[in-house]
């Protein structure tokens, strides 16, 4: 048995290497198909099934994912199944999902895949980290510092039907390492790695886009703005309003400047 099982785990890395980025973007397809069809969501949850599904994605993700061919692929049949957000230098991409196995609060998980100094790919998965586990990643911008390159991530957090929130962080690659904690963001209570806001999900229901987008960002003027998120005796959830906080890069460090 441990012969057979040694023989396995050594066919795996040349089996992930044969693999081409369109074959392995249906091997994904497959497990997101089982786990829609075992989650919460669909009727027929299945607790054993479910779990195997999430954690074969999650782990075909971190092995495939070290692939560079795998990281310049679009995976143009991901899209409304799971969320794949790349850097504008293709250097970093998060993939994320919805591990159906929550109610009106959803369980996400994420991989990330960047390319290091040395030009290898790593990949690097949230786990249980609860700043960042439960979320989905949309976007990633980018603003190149002397330092190199500030990648923002955004992130949709799903606490009930009614409770959203969106955050911002930013990331950096440094040597082999992705940094997920850059404090560059200058708030009145300090540098911060990350800022973001609650609202209500029904204050922003009638925009035409999903995922709801609430943060922007001005390539030119190397700036990112989120609206000012307003409780009120309607909305004491957060009503999301017309007005925006804005924080512009200075060369070191963003700085609000409304």
């Amino acid at each position: 048995m441990r012969i057979c099982i040694l023989a396995i785990a050594l066919l795996f890395p040349a089996v992930a290497f044969s693999q081409t980025p369109a074959e392995i973007e249906r091997e994904f397809l497959v497990h997101l198909e089982d786990i829609g069809k075992y989650g919460s969501y669909a009727g027929g949850y299945d607790e054993e099934k479910i779990l195997a599904a999430n954690a074969e994605l999650r782990r075909k993700l971190l092995d495939y994912g070290k692939r560079l061919d795998v990281l310049s692929y679009s995976f143009p049949k991901l899209k409304g199944e799971m969320f794949v957000a790349t850097s504008n230098d293709g250097k970093l991409r998060i993939y994320s999902w919805d591990l159906q196995t929550g109610g009106t609060m959803h369980d996400y998980d994420a991989v990330f895949q960047y390319v290091g100094k040395s030009g290898k790919v790593h990949t690097w998965a949230t786990g249980d980290e609860e700043d960042v586990f439960g979320s989905f990643f949309t976007e990633i911008f980018q603003v190149n510092a002397r330092s190199g390159p500030i990648y923002l991530a955004v992130s949709t957090f799903v606490g009930s039907t009614s409770l959203n929130g969106q955050s911002i962080r930013a990331m950096a690659i440094s040597g082999d390492r992705l940094d997920q904690d850059v404090k560059v963001i200058k708030t009145p209570s300090g540098l911060k790695g990350s800022v973001g806001f609650a609202y209500d999900f029904f204050s922003v229901v009638d925009r035409p886009e999903r995922p709801i987008k609430l943060f922007k960002f001005d390539e030119a003027r190397k700036e990112f703005s989120f609206p000012v998120v307003i409780e009120d005796e309607q909305t004491r959830l957060g009503r999301v309003t017309n007005r925006f906080i804005t924080y512009r890069f200075d060369g070191k460090n963003f700085v609000r400047k409304n």
